[in-house]
């Protein structure tokens, strides 16, 4: 019963019981051990593998983009990324920590500061400290070796042991011995974006993000991202105790490989003296942005394009922060009337020598449009309406022409759409459809005051002339060359005939009519002859303050865009050039401003891409005495400038005061195949050096755009703009 003695049977009960416990007691650990033995010993292996290995990432080099010579414009340099392992040096805050960081970064090329204050802010228990990124390989293999020096030995062992950290004894010993640094540095592999030519030719390539990305505007090395990409590969080692490294233990798990290179059809000389030449021109021109375009209009290349912008504390000319000639859309007025002029000619309704009486004004519904200068009624053929940039005798033309057949062959020439050059930046222009267009609004698209478009949709329109009336899509990227060297050209755009040989014949002796007796007369070139057009536009008001003129500033004042685009030899184009100045001063004109600059890059793509003359000239006057006069015949391929003074240096020279001294000449660039001669040798803003920049951190975007077609919504009263050549 309760609190009596167990019977026999419960006693034999309980003592099965407390056995059953011991046994299973005994069997629980027995059991987990031989589980681990016979089941999970490989597994236990792993994971302590898994504990003291370390993998390392070998990036896979992005591939470069070069020029169309095969220069390098953007390339990916070898660098290192090092931190110092803490348990390996153990020294204490103090002299010697100091001493020893200095001379450590003083091998990497660190900042001595900065390395000291990582180590002296280091506790005694961090086990990595990092010391710097995008080190130099070769500064790395030297702090390798000395690191493993006697003489790093010997300081070592000469520090006192009051200068190092209290390690838990061991084997008796109060503080482990510290005589070996070979194991002190952690090292990864990485990669620095660099650009051998500077800032030349960056608002178009576009640069990687500091963590190595492409963002959505940065030019080629987005377009191409996948391209350009390598891929990673994978290293792996065994450490230690104290985070050394395991002799023997080093293993491929899969090798890098770099991506491809992309070659663009850019030219890395050229560009430089684009940009050099328009960072001057603008200057003088007193312009607030600048953009040029070179290329060849029988492919669409594209050889440079280069954008400036003043600097509003220098006041100087730099680099622009995005790249204007995609992004940025302007109603460039007179060159324009080419695209009138074209589609009346294919239409049958004029030819170069269709007369019209052309007065000095005239009104169209609600709106009153002038030509530059007041003159009175005359007769005027085609070719004097766009020679001489009559605003009426356009108008005149279009209103033969009508606003559906122009607003056709403004999209047929490429307005209103991204060309497909690829740029991430680029921007589609604006041509309202015509549905939208209000009476006088056929008027202000005639003369280029209603449309919008870009310099490089500017640069394409003209292209049609010169190709005999095919419209060829401008062209950026040449081809991409993979790792294995294999060349893989982009296939070319199919083409377009936008009008027909005869009708492109025609206007293009109406622009080369621009050249020798027009608004662009001063910029003729001897044994060249140039097709051009000249601009002249007021720029909308970024704000609307005027209800009435959508075209007067904040400021009260007027604001001028102007321009100077063609081509040359008329006879065999060979090269294509657009100038554009912007926000300049008024009075300022396409010829007076943007001329000059066509100019000399007309000079310096003669040179460097060694085109010859298609024209004789005729003897110069003989010598005063001699009473000899040289012969006649066809100019040198590289005209005799050398020595003279370039267009821009002129312009200059007319704005200095009377006795003012000239700027110092600068020379050209360590890059140039051959002195520029007279393109634009004369003193000047350098808005690019040849030297290299790296792409470590910074924005990865270009800087933001912005479009001149602003003037707030059409009103029932259209303001008067004076569109002068």
């Amino acid at each position: 019963g309760p609190g009596g003695p167990l019977s026999p049977a419960d006693a034999r009960r309980r003592m099965k019981f407390l056995s059953a416990v011991v046994v299973l007691l005994v069997l629980v650990p027995v059991g987990k051990l031989a589980h681990l033995q016979l089941v999970g010993a490989e597994r236990l292996v792993t994971d302590g593998r898994d504990q003291r290995t370390k993998k390392v990432v070998l990036p896979g080099y992005r591939g470069a983009i070069v020029d169309r010579n095969g220069a390098d414009l953007a390339v990916s340099l070898p660098r290192r990324t090092v931190a110092a392992n803490m348990k390996v040096l153990r020294l204490q805050r103090g002299r010697d920590r100091d001493e020893f960081a200095t001379r450590l970064a003083s091998v990497l090329g660190l900042e001595v500061d900065d390395v000291v204050r990582r180590l002296s802010d280091a506790a005694n228990d961090d086990q990595w400290v990092l010391l710097g990124n995008n080190v130099e390989p070769d500064a790395v293999d030297a702090a390798k070796e000395m690191l493993a020096s006697d003489a790093t030995r010997a300081w070592l062992r000469a520090v006192p042991a009051s200068e190092r950290v209290q390690v838990p004894a061991r084997r008796g010993q109060a503080v482990q011995p510290m005589d070996d640094l070979t194991n002190l540095l952690d090292v990864q592999e990485t990669t620095v974006r660099s650009h051998p030519a500077g800032e030349s030719a960056l608002r178009v390539i576009g640069k990687l993000s500091a963590d190595g990305t492409a963002g959505p505007r940065a030019g080629i090395e987005r377009l191409y991202d996948r391209q350009l990409s390598g891929t990673d590969g994978l290293r792996t080692f065994e450490r230690g105790t104290k985070g050394e490294t395991i002799a023997g233990s080093e293993r491929l798990v899969a090798p890098a490989r770099s991506g491809a290179d992309v070659q663009l059809t850019l030219d890395r000389t050229l560009q430089f003296q684009v940009e050099r030449i328009l960072a001057r021109g603008a200057q003088n021109g007193m312009a607030r942005r600048g953009v040029a375009v070179v290329g060849r209009p029988s492919t669409g290349e594209l050889l440079a394009v280069a954008s400036v912008q003043r600097d509003e504390e220098t006041k100087e000319m730099r680099l622009s922060d995005s790249p204007v000639a995609f992004d940025s859309t302007y109603q460039a007025g007179s060159v324009f009337k080419l695209i009138t002029i074209a589609a009346a000619t294919q239409a049958g309704l004029v030819h170069t020598d269709t007369a019209f009486s052309v007065p000095w004004r005239i009104q169209v519904a609600d709106r009153v449009f002038q030509d530059h200068h007041q003159h009175a009624t005359e007769q005027m053929t085609t070719k004097d309406i766009l020679a001489r940039s009559s605003n009426v005798g356009t108008i005149k033309i279009a209103q033969l022409l009508g606003e559906d057949r122009l607003h056709q062959a403004l999209t047929d020439f490429g307005f209103g759409r991204r060309t497909e050059v690829g740029s991430p930046a680029e921007s589609s222009g604006l041509l309202p459809p015509v549905s939208e267009w209000y009476p006088s609004d056929l008027a202000a698209s005639a003369i280029g005051t209603h449309v919008s478009g870009t310099p490089i949709q500017i640069w394409s329109a003209y292209n049609v002339i010169a190709n005999e009336g095919r419209y060829v899509a401008p062209r950026l990227v040449d081809a991409t060359v993979g790792a294995d060297g294999r060349r893989t050209p982009l296939p070319a755009r199919p083409t377009r005939q936008v009008i027909s040989p005869e009708a492109a014949a025609e206007v293009s002796t109406a622009l080369a009519a621009v050249v020798e007796e027009g608004t662009g007369k001063e910029w003729s070139m001897p044994g060249y002859p140039v097709a051009a057009k000249t601009g002249t536009s007021r720029m909308p008001s970024p704000k609307r303050v005027d209800k009435k003129d959508g075209y007067r500033w904040a400021d009260g004042m007027y604001h001028y865009v102007t321009t100077f685009a063609g081509f040359f030899p008329v006879d065999n184009p060979q090269v294509s050039i657009t100038v554009l100045l912007e926000d300049v001063p008024p009075g300022s004109s396409g010829a007076t401003t943007a001329g000059p600059v066509f100019s000399d890059l007309a000079h310096l793509a003669i040179r460097e891409l060694a085109i010859a003359p298609t024209q004789a000239v005729a003897a110069p006057a003989p010598a005063p005495g001699t009473g000899r006069a040289v012969a006649a015949g066809p100019v040198r391929a590289a005209p005799a400038v050398a020595g003279a003074v370039g267009a821009t240096e002129r312009q200059a020279a007319a704005r200095r005061p009377k006795g003012a001294p000239s700027a110092p000449r600068t020379s050209s660039s360590s890059t140039s195949r051959s002195a520029v001669g007279g393109a634009g040798n004369g003193a000047g803003t350098t808005a690019a050096t040849g030297g290299s920049t790296s792409s470590t951190a910074g924005s990865a975007t270009i800087g933001g755009s912005r479009t001149t077609t602003g003037a707030a919504g059409p009103t029932s009263t259209r303001p008067r703009t004076d569109g002068a050549g």
